[in-house]
């Protein structure tokens, strides 16, 4: 059974930015402020840059190869089965330990606005088995799940901007650099974490109608969008509560509406819609866990079952595996999470950016193929492959030691189970548009 091409622009646009305005802006906006303070606007648009450059190496990329797997299909293509198998795993790991923070944050809010006093474990549990559930009957149900929320939770962020943007304290601008320039870029690269989903259409590639065209655009456009939304929630946030208030609350966004207008009513609003984000970003992302999983089984560089097909096309077996690993991962600390998260992240967008560079000097004397750039695009992917090996340096030396060791780990499986002696898969990629 083949995957079906349902999902048009405004679903695959729907699916990034629940990708990308998720949680992370309203837990990601209060660590960054206590890293930099006032400069941490400015991070905010350094991790947009990191993200577009690498965005659009994967767009790209995503223009040649219309697969599902996203990063592990370019990766793979392009640069060998070995870095493929890297890209993917990495990626997996980091997307499962950064969902199942992300379902305890959405626990943690619910518990708080409804006062349950239950375990946040349980709840998170029960939260991504109805993940799990919107999943399993269709990337259709849970492409139009993301719209509705996703519509709702940026109008949830409009109403911070506006409401906050009356009790703005000019004199919490300043000093802009109160730890000096470097905590900015260390901010940056935290922030990195709230953009991290702008390649989750990739990952959708033969479920998406007119890829070559749509592909690019949804990256793009979602980028640009969370981007100008983050650097307003930014502005405001750190305009109207001091930033060394706002870095110790666990719900920065409702704790700096509290604070400036002294009504709880206008927090409980913003809660809501951490409610919201929250299940809108890990629907995302037990999406494209799923996805990468279904490829890699494809390709047998993981077991078949994980790419079993149901009746409604969707990889119920790999929806199921996401969701399994998303509980087992429910006790890892949130701020190390992002930490870890990022750094995976950073790493599986470094090899797509090498991948991009490579194809960019291929096709260097055929430049109709190419989407941007033309003759020169492989300059796009370097300065992208710059910024995130950059921001990777910023993040902290237990995360990186941990992506380390799990590189080495899945290392050893990969040569030691005899996968790099493997023949590449029948179905091998031939699909052109």
């Amino acid at each position: 059974m083949a995957l079906k091409r349902v999902v048009g622009l405004k679903e695959a646009l729907a699916i990034n930015l629940a990708a990308i305005i998720g949680a992370g802006i309203y837990v990601i906006s209060g660590i960054a402020a206590g890293i930099a303070g006032p400069s941490a606007i400015i991070a905010v648009l350094i991790g947009a840059l990191a993200s577009i450059f690498t965005g659009l190496s994967f767009a790209e990329l995503a223009h040649l190869y219309a697969n599902e797997g996203g990063n592990y299909e370019y990766s793979r293509e392009v640069l060998g089965n070995y870095a493929g198998f890297l890209a993917g795993t990495v990626w997996l790991f980091a997307s499962a330990v950064s969902g199942s923070a992300i379902a305890l944050s959405f626990a943690s809010y619910f518990d708080s606005l409804f006062g349950l006093h239950t375990s946040l474990i349980e709840i998170s549990a029960f939260f991504i088995t109805i993940l799990a559930l919107i999943n399993y009957f269709g990337i259709k149900k849970s492409a139009q799940t993301a719209l509705i929320f996703t519509v709702v939770n940026i109008a949830v962020l409009i109403f911070f901007v506006i409401v906050g943007v009356f009790f703005i304290k000019p004199e919490n601008y300043v000093p802009v650099f109160p730890k000096g320039l470097g905590s900015m870029f260390a901010a940056s690269a935290f922030v990195f974490f709230a953009y991290t989903g702008f390649a989750r259409v990739t990952m959708l590639g033969e479920e998406i109608k007119k890829p070559k065209s749509t592909i690019p655009k949804a990256i793009i456009y979602s980028i640009i969008i969370s981007a100008g939304i983050y650097a307003l929630i930014m502005l405001v946030l750190i305009g109207i509560v001091p930033y060394k208030l706002v870095s110790t609350s666990a719900s920065p966004l409702a704790f700096a509406l509290d604070f400036a207008t002294k009504n709880p009513n206008l927090g409980y609003v913003v809660s809501v819609g951490a409610l919201i984000a929250t299940f809108d970003v890990d629907l995302a992302m037990m999406l494209g866990i799923s996805r990468v999983l279904f490829a890699m089984s494809r390709d047998v560089s993981l077991p078949k079952h994980l790419s079993i097909l149901n009746k409604y096309g969707v990889p119920s077996v790999a929806v199921a595996m996401s969701a399994l690993a998303m509980m087992a991962l429910l006790a890892v600390n949130f701020k190390e999470t992002v930490s870890l998260s990022n750094a995976g992240s950073l790493f599986s967008y470094t090899l797509a950016n090498i991948a991009a560079i490579k194809l960019g000097i291929m096709r260097r004397k055929e430049p109709e193929k190419m989407v941007f750039a033309k003759h020169h695009f492989y300059i796009i992917p370097i300065v992208g492959a710059l910024t995130t090996i950059s921001l990777l340096l910023f993040l902290t030396v237990s995360s990186i030691l941990s992506l380390m060791a799990f590189i080495l780990l899945v290392s050893i499986y990969y040569f030691a189970s005899g996968k790099h002696l493997r023949a590449k898969p029948k179905h091998e990629r031939n699909i052109r548009w």
